[in-house]
């Protein structure tokens, strides 16, 4: 039995391929197998993975007939896989050099249910950046996993990713954590189980792991309708899974910040539903009345939950959305004829752009403090580094106004203190929190 299990979900992803493999086969450790999960691509991908078995016996392909994005593919591997931990990689990411052995070493000497892996991003040119989180060392090293999850929920907003986690096996196979299957963004219900069932976690505080988001082609790389979908259905889910539980306290708290952070997520796209949408949607919250009207009696913020507690699901639904598109509306009132910058980019950036656009304001660009967005176009609209206003001249920032659009209000204020410095007055920028 290996030590570890690497399961890789490939898809369309030749150019990529090369560069994540070669950093397993690169490590100065190989008590590892490596499972190759070609989920049905249509590329060089599978080939390239058969040559790779081929090679080298510590790797295995196994080839899917129909696609079934990363969950159904990772669910493959989970069934597979024979290590005693299991870790899964994007292929289109890569493993730090010499990383493998500093794991291997926390993973013989404290045994835990959950390894933490800290990560550092490495977009391509116009794609996001995701920064990492500061775990704290000390607070891991204690026993009680309550603390632990507490800490978890002191950051409510960041993006949960598999590829933080290296999970025992046996763990994972006895609460049964696989992925749901047929949803994108599905590490978004995996990854707050697996913080509340682990009672033993480990962190490794040097980075091990290179996140590489993509501007196009990866599923992270895009914002549809199915994405807004998964995002209710994965907070319903989450809603239920701790109704089930009877979780209290820290875990209850955790689960509610995580489905907050994702109806968030939905709102950012409620505006462009149609109402064949909006009723599929309703169908969805309909299904799960029970246990929103039971979580909005302790959690009354979640607005989507006061509209559909006082109106129904549909009408609820329906009215929330008209709500989102006013509110966002409200911000501009009266500044029909201002040069308006949208600050930064992201699912609340370009939700706030779509609707001010679809409004007839005059969005002239988004600001971000990402150089790998700098002069990239999203949605027909430019992005600068905020430095740009630096360059404008005095009666042309007059009529200069910036939404800072972000679902952490601390960071909206550190951006808005930005601002300040770039020479903006109090009256020309604006929150919109989703």
């Amino acid at each position: 039995m290996p030590l570890l299990s690497i399961v890789i979900p490939v898809y369309n992803v030749e150019n990529y391929l090369d560069e994540c493999i070669n950093s397993i086969l690169n490590q100065n450790f190989d008590d590892y197998e490596v499972i190759l999960v070609d989920d049905a691509s249509t590329d060089s991908s599978g080939r390239m993975c058969d040559e790779y078995a081929s090679k080298y016996k510590n790797i295995t392909t196994i080839h899917l007939e129909e696609n079934s994005l990363p969950a159904g593919a990772r669910n493959v591997g989970i069934k597979n896989a024979i290590g005693k931990y299991i870790h899964f990689c994007d292929s289109d990411d890569w493993y730090i050099k010499d990383s493998f052995l500093n794991i291997s070493e926390v993973l013989k000497k404290n045994s835990p249910d959950v390894l933490v892996g800290q990560f550092i991003c490495k977009p391509e040119r116009g794609a996001f950046l995701c920064n990492d989180v500061d775990f704290n060392s000390e607070i891991f090293r204690n026993p009680d996993s309550d603390i632990i999850v507490e800490h978890f929920l002191s950051f409510p907003k960041f993006t949960c990713t598999t590829c933080r986690f290296i999970i025992n096996r046996d763990f994972l196979i006895k609460n049964d954590l696989k992925f749901l299957e047929g949803y994108h963004v599905e590490d978004e219900e995996w990854f707050p189980k697996v913080v509340c069932y682990a009672q033993k976690f480990s962190l490794i505080k040097e980075p091990f792991y290179c996140y590489r988001p993509r501007a196009n082609g990866s599923i992270t790389s895009s914002k549809t309708y199915l994405h807004s979908k998964a995002h209710l259905v994965l907070a319903m889910r989450l809603l239920n899974f701790a109704e089930e539980k009877k979780y209290e306290s820290i875990r209850r708290q955790y689960i509610i910040s995580r489905v907050t952070f994702l109806l968030g997520l939905f709102a950012t796209r409620c505006d462009t539903f149609d109402l064949d949408q909006i009723q599929e949607l309703s169908v969805v919250i309909e299904d799960n009345i029970d246990v929103i009207k039971a979580i909005y009696k302790t959690s009354p913020e979640i607005e989507l939950f006061d509209f559909v507690c006082r109106h129904g699901s549909y009408m609820g639904l329906y009215l929330y959305q008209k709500d989102v598109i006013e509110r966002t509306l409200e911000i501009v009132a009266g500044k029909d004829d201002k040069d308006i910058y949208i600050f930064p980019t992201g699912y609340n950036g370009e939700g706030t752009a779509r609707i001010l656009k679809s409004a007839g304001y005059n969005v002239k660009g988004f600001l971000d403090n990402s150089h790998i967005k700098e002069g990239c176009i999203i949605d027909g609209i430019q992005v600068y580094l905020p430095s740009v206003l630096k360059g404008i001249s005095m009666n042309k920032m007059k009529n200069i106004f910036v939404i800072v659009s972000i679902q952490q209000k601390d960071i909206s204020e550190i951006l808005k203190k930005q601002l300040k410095s770039l020479g903006l007055g109090e009256s020309q920028f604006d929150n919109r929190i989703y």
